[in-house]
């Protein structure tokens, strides 16, 4: 069975340019048959999410990709009166990130300090571990500030 973007407009309950820019942005597998877009019974089965099949059992989620897939960010605010106290301790950061082995190349380190609000800020992504790591440095560096380091 075939359906037209009129059909699909009153099953779905969506507007046809809706329709059709779900097909456009593929979300929507359809195929044009003539001047008319057509989508089939199959491809409005996995549309919706196999809410309209008989009972077929949902895909299993892939947990043996997990790790690759996942990443984290972390923000970190510090009040600085400062700014060249603050570009020192982003300078220490992308030094560590520079010399970091191992890297699969999805950390990223981002630096801003605004001076009207006497404000630095931090931010990190990469693996959770990564950002475990640095969370753990701000923490030490917190330490080291409640013992008189400077």
């Amino acid at each position: 069975k075939l359906y037209t973007i009129a059909d699909l407009t009153t099953i779905l309950n969506l507007h046809q340019k809706t329709i059709l820019r779900f097909i456009h942005e593929g979300k929507i597998k359809a195929r044009k048959i003539g001047r008319s877009w057509m989508v089939s019974a199959d491809d409005l089965r996995d549309y919706c999410h196999c809410e309209l099949s008989d009972d077929q059992p949902a895909p299993s989620p892939n947990y043996a990709t997990l790790k690759n897939r996942i990443t984290a960010s972390a923000v970190i605010e510090i009040i600085e009166q400062n700014s060249a106290e603050a570009s020192r301790l982003s300078n220490s950061f992308i030094a560590m990130l520079n010399s970091e082995r191992g890297s699969d190349g999805r950390t990223r380190f981002d630096f801003f300090y605004f001076p009207e609000i006497e404000k630095a800020k931090y931010v990190f992504y990469g693996s959770p571990e990564f950002v475990e790591k640095i969370l753990h440095i701000f923490i030490e560096l917190g330490h080291l500030q409640g013992e008189g380091h400077e």
